[in-house]
C-alpha cells in the first residue's frame, strides 16, 4: 500500500514539475516575442513536455474516476445491474488502455530514429509518453474499479 502511495506522490510531483517548466518556458517565449527574439527550441520543448503532461495527467483523472462514462445511467442502477454495467464499462476501458499501450510502444519504437529539427530530441522519447501513461492509467483504472465495487457493495449492505 505504501508503494502505491509513493508512486502516486512521485507522479504528482513529476506532473507539477512538468507543468511549472511548461509555464516557465512559455512565459520565456512570450517575453522573447515581445523583444523580437526568435527562440524556436521553446516551441518544440513545450510540445514535448505537453505530451508527457497529458498522458501522465490522464492517470490522475482515471485514478479519481473522472474518465468519461455514463454516470447518470450507472448510478441509477442498483445491485447486480450496477455491477454488470460498471464491470462492462471498466472492461472496455481496460481493453482500450491495453491497445493504447501496445500501439504506443510500437509508435515509440518506430519513431526512435527520428529527431526534432531544433532541439534534436528523440521522437521516440516523446512518443514513449503514450505507453508509459497508458501503463499508469491501466494500473489506476484497475485500482479504481476494485475500490469502487468494494465501496458500492458496502453501501448497499448498509441500506
Amino acid at each position: 500500500m505504501k508503494a502505491k502511495q509513493a508512486m502516486k506522490k512521485m507522479l504528482e510531483t513529476v506532473i507539477v514539475a512538468l507543468f511549472a517548466i511548461l509555464c516557465s518556458i512559455v512565459l520565456i517565449q512570450i517575453v522573447c516575442r515581445f523583444a523580437h527574439i526568435q527562440q524556436t527550441w521553446i516551441d518544440e520543448t513545450s510540445k514535448l513536455i505537453f505530451v508527457w503532461l497529458t498522458y501522465l495527467g490522464g492517470a490522475i483523472t482515471v485514478g479519481r474516476g473522472m474518465n468519461i462514462t455514463f454516470d447518470l445511467i450507472i448510478e441509477s442502477r442498483k445491485g447486480q445491474q450496477f455491477t454488470v454495467l460498471f464491470s462492462l464499462i471498466n472492461i472496455c476501458c481496460i481493453i482500450f488502455l491495453g491497445g493504447l499501450i501496445v500501439l504506443g510502444f510500437q509508435n515509440a519504437w518506430s519513431t526512435r530514429i527520428s529527431y526534432l529539427p531544433m532541439t534534436h530530441a528523440n521522437m521516440g522519447i516523446m512518443n514513449l509518453a503514450i505507453p508509459v501513461g497508458g501503463i499508469v492509467m491501466l494500473i489506476e483504472q484497475i485500482e479504481w474499479f476494485r475500490r469502487t465495487l468494494k465501496a458500492r457493495k458496502e453501501l448497499e449492505k448498509e441500506c
